[in-house]
């Protein structure tokens, strides 16, 4: 769960154009928390999301992740055929 948020938290980020003020808003979080999880999102992969070449592949991850995530969701709410 708390990988979630930040996983969250990084597609917010990137959603926004990688705009702080814009991605704390969205998150309803404060603009120091959002610097703080962006760190501890390095700090945990090993790459940066401002190096051009790594915000592609995270933001595809994130985007990968959160469709997979609403599917399992919807998948527990419908009943199975």
């Amino acid at each position: 769960q708390h990988h979630s948020s930040l996983v969250l938290t990084l597609a917010r980020y990137f959603d926004s154009g990688c705009n702080y003020d814009e991605a704390a808003a969205a998150l309803s979080v404060h603009r120091s928390t959002l610097k703080y999880r962006l760190k501890r999102i390095r700090e945990i992969l090993g790459r940066d999301p401002h190096d051009g070449s790594a915000r592609l592949d995270l933001h595809l991850a994130t985007k990968i992740w959160l469709t997979l995530d609403s599917l399992r969701r919807t998948e527990q709410v419908l009943p199975s055929r």
